[in-house]
């Protein structure tokens, strides 16, 4: 895993996708994501939703 960056939660508790992380991802708009959450790291997982 590769740290990208840090940033802040927008308000109504969006969050944004860096666009080099969005590119290496091949994301574009319209595409689903999958959250992970990780109670024992507290860490949150995001991957592409593969259908």
């Amino acid at each position: 895993m590769e740290l990208v960056g840090v940033y802040r939660v927008l308000p109504k508790i969006r969050m944004t996708i860096p666009k080099e992380v969005a590119e290496r991802m091949g994301l574009k708009e319209g595409d689903k994501l999958v959250v992970y959450y990780d109670e024992e790291n507290n860490r949150m997982v995001v991957e592409k939703w593969k259908k």
